[in-house]
C-alpha cells in the first residue's frame, strides 16, 4: 500500500533508530512537578488531545468502511479507533527523551479515549443508567484487543511469519469479530497495516513531531483489487453507502458528553451544530 511523502521510509522492526539523551532519571521532586504543576499538566492535557483527535481523523476515514469492507457499526469503529490509539501507546512506552512525562501523556491519552467511548455509548440511545456497565465492557474489549497485538509482537518479534499471523487474527478477532465469511485478501491488508503502521509510530515518527502531536500516518492501505476467498473480485465499491456520515475536509464529527453531534473544523477551530457542506468555506 502507498505511503504518504511526508511519511519516513519503514525502519526495522527489531533495531530502533538513534534516540536523544534521556531524561528518565528525574528525582522524585521533579516527577512530582511533571504530574501535579497546572503547567504540565496543562501541556499534558493538550498533548494528550492532540494525539487522541489524530488517532480519531485517521480511524474516522470511510475508506476502512467502504474500500475495506469493514461493517459501519459501534464495535468495529470502536476496533479502528482502538489500534491507532495503540500504535500511540506503544510509542508512548517506548519513549526516551522523557519516559516519565510519557507515561503521564499515556494516562491523559487513556482517559480522553474513556471520555469519547461515553459520549459515543450515549449517541446509540442507551439508557443512562447503563452507560458505566457499557462503558466496561468497552474497555475490556479494548484491552483485549491490545494485548493480542503485544501478544504478537513480544512472542514472535523475531518469527516474521508467524507475527504476521496472529496479527491477522487479532484483526479477525477483535475488528472483523471473528465474521466467518471475511475475506483472506482483507486480512492479509489489515494485518500488513498493523505492521507497518507499528514500525512508523514507535521507531519512524521524529520525537519533535510526536512531542507536537502531528502523526504522519500516511495513506490508507490500497484496498482495491480485493478477491473473495474463491479468487473472484469483489464488486466495485458504492460510494453512496455512508454518504449520510461524509464531510468535507477538514470537518469532524464530535460529540457532547451527553452523545449529540457537533462539528469541528480541525484548521480554523471553528465549532457549529451544523452539518457543514462540501463546498462550505472553511
Amino acid at each position: 500500500f502507498g505511503v504518504a511523502a511526508d511519511t519516513v521510509a519503514r525502519p526495522s522492526l527489531t533495531k530502533p533508530p538513534p534516540q536523544p539523551p534521556s531524561s528518565g532519571n528525574k528525582s522524585f521532586f521533579a516527577k512530582l512537578w511533571d504530574k501535579y504543576s497546572l503547567k504540565e499538566q496543562h501541556k499534558r492535557s493538550v498533548l494528550g488531545e492532540k494525539l487522541f483527535r489524530s488517532a480519531q481523523y485517521r480511524a474516522n476515514d470511510l475508506a476502512w468502511y467502504r474500500e475495506a469492507r469493514i461493517p459501519y457499526e459501534f464495535r468495529t469503529r470502536h476496533a479502528i479507533l482502538t489500534m491507532h490509539i495503540w500504535f500511540l501507546h506503544k510509542r508512548l512506552l517506548a519513549d526516551r527523551v522523557d519516559p516519565h512525562a510519557a507515561l503521564l501523556v499515556q494516562e491523559e491519552l487513556f482517559d480522553i479515549l474513556w471520555n469519547d467511548s461515553q459520549s459515543r455509548i450515549r449517541a446509540e440511545g442507551v439508557n443512562e443508567l447503563t452507560v458505566n456497565k457499557h462503558l466496561k465492557d468497552v474497555q475490556q474489549l479494548t484491552f483485549k484487543h491490545c494485548t493480542h497485538y503485544d501478544h504478537a509482537f513480544h512472542e514472535y518479534g523475531d518469527d516474521p511469519k508467524r507475527r504476521f499471523e496472529e496479527l491477522a487474527l487479532a484483526v479477525w478477532m477483535h475488528v472483523l469479530n471473528r465474521d466467518e465469511e471475511a475475506y483472506d485478501d482483507q486480512l492479509r491488508r489489515l494485518a500488513a497495516y498493523v505492521e507497518y503502521q507499528y514500525a512508523n509510530i514507535v521507531m519512524g515518527v521524529p520525537d519533535l513531531y510526536f512531542w507536537e502531536g502531528r502523526i504522519p500516518w500516511g495513506n490508507i492501505p490500497d484496498f482495491s483489487g480485493m478477491k473473495d476467498n474463491d479468487g473472484n473480485p469483489l464488486d466495485e465499491v458504492d460510494y453512496s453507502v455512508l454518504a449520510s456520515e461524509e464531510l468535507p475536509k477538514p470537518w469532524m464529527k464530535m460529540l457532547t458528553f451527553a452523545g449529540e453531534a457537533y462539528y469541528w473544523n480541525t484548521e480554523t477551530d471553528e465549532t457549529t451544530w451544523k452539518r457543514p457542506l462540501h463546498g462550505m468555506m472553511t
